[in-house]
């Protein structure tokens, strides 16, 4: 338990110091749930001084993942967690849609509203309340009421 104490103290105040607490406590967690294989390429990269790269590796692995032909992988966005029924039935269209094995990289977005956001391929698809909002704001917004000329029930577009 001491280790423990002593691991997170000095985290904490490295942590402190940089004024990064409640950031470095996230990428913590994202590190702490990570895949063995990330952990072995990470202690890799620090044995050999070459930490610097980890952001080009994750880059070439993204490109590298959006190639393969195998499996895609595409980025879910919904405001609330997925249950087991609409991840399969997300799943099971896009893997009917693609013609490929899909594997789903889910996102927590409250600000989304409601709807999906689904990013794969390079591609964007938004089916968001958001954007929906944002585009109906955009179409109201060009709409200009003449209540003068025309008693009140005629609109320029």
């Amino acid at each position: 338990m001491r280790v423990l104490e002593t691991y997170a103290r000095a985290l904490l105040e490295a942590a402190k110091t940089e004024g990064r607490v409640f950031e470095d406590l996230k990428h913590l967690d994202a590190i702490a749930s990570s895949a063995p294989e990330v952990i072995e390429v990470l202690r890799t990269l620090v044995e050999r001084d070459q930490l610097d790269l980890l952001p080009k590796i994750a880059e070439t692995y993204r490109a590298m993942t959006e190639e393969d032909a195998d499996i895609v992988g595409v980025t879910v966005t919904t405001a609330v967690p997925l249950d087991e029924d609409l991840r399969a039935d997300i799943t099971k269209q896009l893997e009917g849609e693609l013609g490929t094995q899909v594997f789903l990289i889910e996102r927590v977005d409250p600000s989304i509203i409601g709807g999906i956001v689904l990013e794969m391929r390079g591609q964007r698809r938004d089916i968001s309340v958001k954007t929906q909002l944002r585009a109906a704001r955009e179409s109201l917004s060009s709409v200009h009421l003449d209540d003068e000329s025309h008693g009140g029930e005629t609109a320029h577009v």
